[in-house]
């Protein structure tokens, strides 16, 4: 994830100055935005990686 490393060293920083994500009110729409983004990345990796398996070139849009 680009917005959070859970290896990097240091305070870790959730956006708007917080150090804890849940401390306060919060939106939930960012967490759902970062999720919906990091599951559309893996379905894309997937779907390469499945297409590559068949033998098809996995940017023609009609093996896929």
């Amino acid at each position: 994830m680009a917005g959070f490393n859970k290896y990097a060293a240091g305070a870790k920083h959730y956006g708007g100055g917080r150090s804890m994500p849940s401390i306060g009110p919060n939106s939930k729409v960012g967490y759902r935005y970062r999720d919906n983004k990091a599951k559309a990345r893996r379905n894309a990796v997937l779907r390469r990686m499945k297409a590559v398996q068949r033998g098809t070139a996995y940017m023609n849009r009609g093996g896929v």
